[in-house]
């Protein structure tokens, strides 16, 4: 996985190549930039290559330094250089975490080039039997960028070298995320057979090994496999079995916005309701909750609540969205005045919608833009969602269990 050293650490320069010089996030990939290279240094050279007076160590806490000290990135940044000043020898199993979190930040900030280069470097220096639990997070996250680059030979590789680390030390959850790692790869190159037959053998698998976590999981991308190949019905099912078996509450609430979106592609839109509610109130992730109210909004304008959909739309105006989601809020209401009656008034949103898909190059969200606003133009009446009258017997479950979810929560 590692570079070679001509090439080491390229992201970072491409990277840069894009900004312009000086602004703030050229002064952050920069500061992570030299502060990799020092760490290249003193893997190569020892700790004579990082004493606390150097030339070097000082170039780069200056470079960290004129990172703002609101950026999370530049706490990170400066322990990663404090763990090398300070260590008396060169120990990687006390830098290797980290350097995780700097990867994990860059991850979060969508860098995903530059948060594999960080995991290269990790899974290249980091002992694969002392630390195999971390190398294993380490190429499965490495995998994962790599995946959502599409660069999938790159990201099999990943998660190939992390089932090997986890098998040689016993590892099962290891192994098994490997496979799960393994069956999104299938996805993304649209072999959807090849992704149920790894999903529903590691279903298996953690079963009989009472690895809930594991088994949620494939559930979870086995119920997406059914959605994307048409079967709606059996994707909402396998869900809720991942829901009930998933121990962790961010991963709970994930799975029932899915649900809820499946509900309501089935034209269950009451049900679809209750888990939107649910999830508004409860979930533990801003961006989560953001996404249930914005769904919210677009059911009240289907189901003709004009009220409801102000409401939302007032409180959602103000919120500290992303581009991605600034979009689907200028969307969701330039649509649900169509839907309302009044297609002239979300004209204007969906303009601006249209103007920030195309800053930002949202290219299939700018599409659905353009089209909203080809259809609002033209003032016809927008064709309603379907409506289910009823669930059957095998939904009513779902919706049942649903349905108390809401009651629990004691949402209105």
């Amino acid at each position: 996985m590692e570079s070679t050293s001509s090439f080491r650490h390229l992201a970072f320069f491409e990277e840069l190549a894009k900004l312009e010089e000086g602004d703030s996030s050229w002064r952050l990939v920069s500061a992570g930039l030299v502060v990799m290279r020092l760490v290249d240094e003193w893997i190569v050279v020892g700790t004579d290559a990082v004493r606390s007076d150097s030339w070097g160590v000082s170039a780069v806490r200056d470079a960290i330094a004129d990172v703002p000290e609101t950026t999370p990135l530049r706490r990170i940044l400066t322990a990663i250089v404090d763990c090398i000043v300070s260590a008396p020898s060169v120990d990687i199993h006390a830098l290797a975490p980290r350097l995780m979190a700097y990867a994990q930040s860059l991850d979060y900030e969508g860098r995903l080039a530059l948060s594999a280069d960080v995991y290269e470097t990790v899974v290249a220096h980091a002992d694969p039997v002392g630390d195999a639990d971390l190398v294993v997070s380490a190429f499965i996250q490495l995998a994962y960028c790599r995946r959502m680059l599409s660069d999938f030979d790159r990201a099999s590789a990943a998660y190939a070298a992390a089932a090997r680390v986890a098998h040689a030390a016993g590892d099962l959850i290891g192994v098994l995320r490997g496979r799960l790692g393994d069956a999104k790869i299938a996805i993304g190159r649209g072999n959807m057979p090849k992704a149920e037959s790894i999903l529903e053998e590691t279903i298996e698998r953690a079963h009989a090994n009472g690895l809930d976590n594991i088994r949620s999981r494939a559930l979870h991308d086995r119920a997406y496999v059914a959605g994307l190949t048409g079967n709606h019905e059996r994707a909402v099912q396998l869900a809720y079995d991942a829901l009930a078996c998933s121990p962790t509450a961010t991963e709970r609430d994930r799975i029932l916005s899915d649900i809820a979106t499946g509900l309501r592609y089935l034209g269950l839109r009451d049900a679809a309701r209750d888990g939107y509610l649910v999830l508004a109130m409860t979930a533990q992730e801003q961006y989560i909750r953001w996404m249930a109210e914005l769904n919210l909004m677009e059911l009240a304008a289907t189901q003709g609540i004009e009220l409801q959909f102000d409401r939302y739309r007032r409180d959602l105006d103000s919120a500290d969205f992303t581009p991605l989601l600034r979009v689907t809020y200028l969307l969701h209401v330039g649509r649900g005045y169509h839907t309302l009656g009044n297609p002239g008034a979300g004209i204007p949103y969906l303009e601006r919608a249209i103007e920030v898909a195309a800053e930002y190059k949202l290219n299939q969200l700018l599409f659905e833009c353009e089209s909203a606003l080809c259809e609002a133009r033209k003032r016809g009446v927008r064709t309603p969602e379907p409506r289910a009258e009823a669930a059957d017997v095998g939904l009513q479950t779902v919706v049942d269990g649903i349905h108390r979810m809401r009651e629990m929560a004691g949402v209105a």
